[in-house]
């Protein structure tokens, strides 16, 4: 079949053919139990993760976008340098693990094929559920006694546990748009939350004029995800020269997360016009009830620079997985 069933399909049968297969740059593949895998957990690639293919390079040190048009020989000795999807949100258990460096990790593609299929692939089903119990297991314990609790105590719960999926680059590298969070919502979700901690939140007023001015619709269930980067109390919030390129500093000091430059340029240049009128491009302290949140890709992210403060009443919810 052709369209979208019949990409599906190839992926699916890409999972089982034999020899080396085919690997190409962004696509997603699972790894599976089978004997090569106990060689591929020195390098932390365990089985039921999804795991993102970030780049590729040949036998000869050159990057490569696939390997489809190489020989089975120049293509099994091809590095493929791999990370597992929501890694960031997974940091403890690298660290449980024994992880002492950084992703992505290479792994030789000819030993990766013997152990990965697609995630249309029946074969992924079993493995991804047992990697998901082992990333949270109260987490997906959770979320499977919901599932399973009769209809009216499921109606009355599932407002605590729910999946977000991330509609937008505002979060990468951290999360990329299309993966999906599992995120509870308990009541006081921002008491529970650290400086540096990734929140799901309510838009403000301000944010919702942003949004519906661009003529765009937003239901009024949307959430929106960023980082915690300030709290109340803290003072001299300023966004650093250079626009959407500066950096954001708080008494000082760089904001609270990863460095927000590793993500592609938006071309158009919107962040920059909307930082013209940004309501948090300067603060001198930030009060009771109010916090700061940014997104990780500083070039496309509308977060507090843009809206300004966030009421901390509108955090509504945290990842955990």
């Amino acid at each position: 079949p052709g369209g979208a069933l019949g990409s599906v399909a190839r992926q699916a049968r890409a999972g089982d053919a034999a020899g080396t297969r085919a690997f190409r740059s962004g696509e997603v593949v699972v790894v599976v139990p089978r004997d090569a895998v106990e060689e591929l957990r020195r390098s932390f690639i365990y089985p039921g993760f999804d795991y993102r293919v970030m780049t590729m390079t040949d036998s000869e040190g050159r990057q490569i976008f696939t390997t489809e048009d190489m020989d089975e020989h120049d293509r099994g000795e091809a590095l493929v340098a791999l990370r597992p999807c929501g890694w960031k949100l997974q940091s403890q258990l690298w660290e449980k693990a024994g992880m002492k460096t950084d992703w992505p990790v290479e792994v030789r593609a000819g030993l990766l094929s013997k152990v990965v299929t697609t995630r249309f692939n029946a074969n992924s089903a079993v493995p991804r559920v047992v990697g998901a119990f082992r990333r949270d297991f109260l987490a997906y314990t959770l979320a499977l006694s919901v599932a399973l609790l009769p209809i009216p105590a499921t109606l009355l719960v599932r407002n605590a546990v729910s999946l977000y999926d991330i509609p937008s680059a505002s979060m990468e590298p951290t999360l990329l748009k299309g993966d999906v969070l599992l995120v509870e919502k308990f009541p006081d979700a921002f008491g529970r939350s650290r400086r540096g901690d990734v929140v799901l939140f309510r838009p403000p007023a301000a944010l919702e004029g942003i949004v519906t001015g661009s003529g765009s619709r937003l239901p009024s269930t949307s959430l929106f995800v960023k980082r915690l980067a300030a709290l109340p109390g803290d003072r001299n919030i300023r966004l650093e020269e250079g626009g959407g390129g500066g950096d954001v500093t708080i008494d000082g000091q760089r904001a609270a997360g990863p460095d927000r430059s590793l993500c592609r340029d938006e071309p158009l240049g919107l962040i920059d016009r909307l930082l013209e009128d940004g309501k948090g491009v300067s603060i001198d302290e930030l009060k009771d009830g109010e916090a700061y949140v940014l997104g990780d890709c500083k070039a496309v992210s509308v977060d507090s620079r843009v809206f300004g403060v966030l009421p901390t009443e509108n955090i509504v919810g945290r990842p955990i997985a």
